[in-house]
């Protein structure tokens, strides 16, 4: 049987088992426009250094060491930041398509043990144009650890706007992001 023939075949059974949506009953309930978008997720490999110019963070870099593109990596299917020749790093995600307020961002964070020879805090932040949306402080030194990230968007972005993500750090330690949901 060719590949034309079980995909026929597969569609069949989903006919059966599920149905389709008579042109009476909506695919999705009505909730506006946005509600028939799907999630986006934001994958972990879709993240890039900021630039000086664009981040919103940049207040907090005189005395710190800017992350070069080697402190940030793929582990899986998450974003790590390893800080061992830096501790400040601002990365940078461009919207794929029209964001609303109210749409909600959500994932995870995580850390490593966190090391360092004086206590210290980190901080892990998310804003967009319109200004900080999200931020969490950690202790250094401090045991592994994850948290939940969710939040709203606050304002209206066009696609191709920016969604950053920032890490300021003490100490030679290693952080991860997960791949993020957008949901409108």
């Amino acid at each position: 049987m060719g590949q034309v023939a079980r995909a026929g075949s597969v569609a069949s059974v989903l006919l059966v088992l599920g149905g389709c949506p008579s042109a009476e009953e909506p695919a999705v309930s009505s909730g506006g426009a946005d509600a028939l978008l799907p999630a986006q997720t934001i994958a972990a490999d879709s993240w890039g250094a900021a630039s000086v110019a664009e981040d919103p963070f940049v207040e907090y870099e005189p005395g710190r060491v800017r992350c070069s593109p080697f402190a940030y990596r793929l582990e899986a299917s998450w974003l790590e930041v390893t800080t061992t020749s830096c501790n400040y790093a601002t990365l940078v995600y461009r919207f794929m398509r029209d964001v609303s307020p109210g749409d909600v961002i959500s994932g995870e964070l995580a850390w490593a043990t966190l090391a360092s020879i004086e206590p210290a805090v980190g901080t892990l932040a998310f804003a967009t144009a319109g200004g900080v949306l999200w931020t969490h402080e950690v202790d250094i030194p401090g045991s592994a650890d994850i948290v939940e990230v969710d939040f709203e968007l606050t304002q209206a972005a066009a696609a191709g706007s920016a969604l950053y993500f920032h890490v300021r750090n003490h100490g030679y330690n290693t952080w991860q992001l997960s791949p993020m949901s957008l949901d409108p």
